[in-house]
């Protein structure tokens, strides 16, 4: 955090960023009015370079004023070098401005229903969260697409690439079409090359989620079953979490925050999964709310 006194007109703006795997986006109020919004490529320190981060950051922010109040909730921020190298980025953009950086997933529960006790967020990748008496964050799951985040879209994408390549001949027209969009080729060697070239495959492999989704939304058995072990996985952090940090609550409020969330099979394979595992009365409702308005909630409660 770097803290100073925000001068001129940017004493009454407050920003608020959401960074994650895929993309950095900004937003800037003045007295609860909208005065800039923008947005840039990945903002995930730990799998993007620092000119990658610089670029989508300089990208969201482009245009926006100067600031008294900044909030960054960052995926791959909960280090404390990645929350210095974001905060010493921010503090040069925003001179005089208090800057703090967070993890996303504090956007994603300041953004969800009010009431809730537990927020699971499935973006690019995945992670649980709740709060704990003192305000500060209790976590579960995360560990990056390649060791976790179970049910983030990462995974749900490489599932989808993993079958096309598997057996192109064998996938409906329509699928063949919609990877064909995504990379400009249909060969699976291209798939192939193109995966294994990313400097950070993990956006590429989200872009790729909805083909599994929407595939499992059509009754295709392949894509019914991947998306079921995904979210069982994500379901059961989900349920040790709620045992381990929510013991005292009798029906657990959980939010559903991200872009995975998007499709009512996930949301169902979620639920059903979760009433498996767990004893406990649930409530299950997908957070509408932008994580953009959680972060400049952030931002508007940091003091000068």
């Amino acid at each position: 955090m770097t803290t100073g006194a925000a001068l001129g007109e940017g004493q009454d703006v407050v920003v608020g960023i959401d960074a994650g795997g895929s993309s950095t986006r900004a937003r800037a109020v003045r007295r609860n009015v909208l005065v800039h919004e923008g947005a840039g490529g990945p903002g995930n320190p730990l799998v993007a370079g620092p000119e990658i981060i610089h670029a989508s950051y300089r990208s969201a922010l482009d245009g926006c004023p100067a600031a008294a109040r900044v909030a960054a909730c960052v995926s791959g921020g909960g280090g404390d070098a990645q929350r210095a190298q974001i905060a010493a980025l921010l503090g040069g953009r925003f001179p005089g401005a208090v800057v703090h950086v967070a993890p996303d997933y504090v956007a994603a529960f300041l953004a969800a229903p009010p009431g809730s006790d537990v927020c699971v967020v499935a973006g690019t990748g995945s992670v649980v969260c709740s709060r704990a008496a003192d305000g500060s964050f209790l976590v579960s799951g995360g560990r990056g697409w390649i060791l976790g985040d179970h049910g983030g879209a990462a995974r749900l994408g490489r599932a989808a690439l993993e079958h096309y390549v598997a057996g192109v001949c064998g996938v409906p027209a329509s699928f063949a079409a919609s990877v064909r969009q995504l990379f400009g080729d249909g060969d699976w060697r291209f798939i192939v090359r193109a995966v294994h070239a990313a400097p950070n495959p993990a956006p590429l492999l989200a872009r790729a989620a909805p083909l599994l989704t929407t595939a499992a939304e059509g009754g295709q058995e392949w894509a019914m079953e991947h998306l079921s072990a995904e979210m069982t996985a994500l379901a059961g952090t989900v349920a040790r979490h709620i045992e381990q940090h929510l013991a005292g609550i009798s029906r657990v409020r959980v939010a559903l925050g991200g872009g995975v969330w998007a499709s009512v099979a996930a949301q169902s394979a979620l639920t059903a999964a979760l009433e498996r595992l767990t004893r406990r009365p649930l409530t299950v409702t997908r957070s509408l709310a932008d994580p953009l308005v959680g972060a400049v909630r952030l931002a508007e409660s940091l003091q000068q």
